[in-house]
C-alpha cells in the first residue's frame, strides 16, 4: 500500500463516470468522497451544491487532495438564465473559496485549455495547483498521476471526447438558476452592490418600492410586498452577500425558496456575478416563463447597464 494510504480525497463534480472511474482507481490508497449536485444516496457519494460557498466548505473539509472536475451539465434546474461557463466559473470560485480555509495538500484540476478562465480562479486560492488540460484518450488515468503526484503540475493533452450523453429530463422542484455576470466599479464591495441594486430597482421598474435595512429587505410592487429576502450574516463578507429568499406574492409555498447571492470575482475581474438559485416561483411555470423570468433577466441587464456607467464614473 502506498505512502498516502487512507487520506481523504474529496473529488468535486465526481458523480459522474469519470468521476466513478477516477475513483475506482484511487480508492485502494485514498477515502474517495464523490461530491455532486445531484448524488444519489450510496457509499462514497454525497450531495453538495458547490454553487454555495458554504456547501463547498463541508465538501472539502478534512481532505488532503481536492479534485474538482465540477462542470454543469444540463439540466441543473427547471429553468437556466445565463452562460453555463458563468456558472462553471461560479462553481471553481465557491471552491477555490473552500479550499483556501481548507489548506489542502493539492487541488487536482480538470480544464478545457489554456483560456479556461476556471485555471486561473482556482490558482488564486493559494493552494498548490496541477492541472489537466484536455484530457486526451484516457483522462482518469492522466488525474490519477495528478492527484498521486507521480506527473508535472500542468499537463496538457489533445482534447477529451466522451460519449455523448443520453439527454436528461428535468425531475426535481420546478426551481429556477438565473445567473449574471456585470462589470463592478474597483472600490465596490458585495454588499455596497447588493444595496445598490435595490436603492436602483425603484428607478427603473415603475410602481416598484424597496425597504432595505442591515438584516433584511422587502420588495413591494403596488403596495403588494412580492419578496422578502433575509441576509445570511455567517455567508457575507466583502466578497459575497447572500440573501435568502423568505417569501412574498412571486415566491412558491413551497421551502426553500431559495437564496440572491451578490459575489465580487477578483480573478478574472474584478467583477460582479448575481445568482438568484433554488428560486420557487408562485405563479404558473408557464405563466412565470412567459413574464415573471424575463423581467428578471431584463432587469438585471439593465442593473450591469447602469453599473457600467458607475464604472466608468469611477474611472474617468
Amino acid at each position: 500500500m502506498s505512502s498516502v494510504a487512507r487520506r481523504r480525497l474529496a473529488i468535486i463534480g465526481g458523480t459522474g463516470p469519470l468521476g466513478a472511474a477516477l475513483a475506482a482507481r484511487l480508492e485502494v490508497d485514498f477515502e474517495v468522497t464523490r461530491i455532486g449536485a445531484s448524488a444519489s444516496p450510496g457509499p462514497g457519494a454525497w450531495r453538495a451544491d458547490v454553487l454555495s460557498i458554504a456547501e463547498a466548505e463541508v465538501a472539502v473539509s478534512g481532505a488532503q487532495v481536492v479534485v474538482f472536475l465540477a462542470r454543469t451539465v444540463p439540466p441543473r434546474s427547471r429553468l437556466l438564465q445565463g452562460a453555463v461557463a458563468d456558472v462553471d466559473l461560479l462553481l471553481a470560485d465557491s471552491v477555490a473559496r473552500a479550499v483556501r480555509l481548507s489548506r489542502p495538500e493539492r487541488l487536482v484540476a480538470f480544464t478545457c485549455g489554456e483560456g479556461d478562465e476556471r485555471e486561473a480562479v482556482l490558482r488564486a486560492s493559494g493552494v498548490p495547483v496541477a492541472v489537466l488540460s484536455g484530457g486526451g484518450d484516457d483522462p482518469a488515468a492522466a488525474l490519477e498521476r495528478l492527484v498521486r503526484a507521480e506527473a508535472p503540475a500542468v499537463v496538457r493533452l489533445s482534447a477529451w471526447n466522451p460519449p455523448a450523453a443520453a439527454p436528461r429530463r428535468w425531475s426535481g422542484r420546478s426551481t429556477v438558476l438565473s445567473l449574471q455576470r456585470l462589470p463592478l466599479p474597483v472600490p465596490w464591495v458585495a454588499r455596497q452592490a447588493a444595496t445598490a441594486y435595490f436603492e436602483w430597482l425603484p428607478t427603473d421598474v415603475p410602481l416598484v418600492r424597496t425597504v432595505v435595512s442591515p438584516e433584511a429587505v422587502e420588495v413591494k410592487l403596488a403596495g403588494v410586498s412580492v419578496l422578502r429576502l433575509r441576509r445570511r450574516h455567517g455567508e457575507c463578507d466583502d466578497d459575497v452577500e447572500v440573501l435568502e429568499v423568505r417569501g412574498g406574492a412571486l415566491v412558491g409555498a413551497a421551502a426553500p425558496a431559495g437564496v440572491f447571492e451578490f459575489r465580487r470575482l477578483a480573478v478574472p475581474g474584478p467583477l460582479l456575478v448575481t445568482t438568484l438559485r433554488d428560486f420557487q416561483p408562485a405563479l404558473p411555470w408557464l405563466v412565470y416563463r412567459a413574464t415573471q423570468g424575463p423581467a428578471h433577466a431584463r432587469t438585471m441587464r439593465r442593473f450591469g447597464e447602469w453599473l457600467s456607467r458607475q464604472t466608468a464614473l469611477a474611472t474617468a
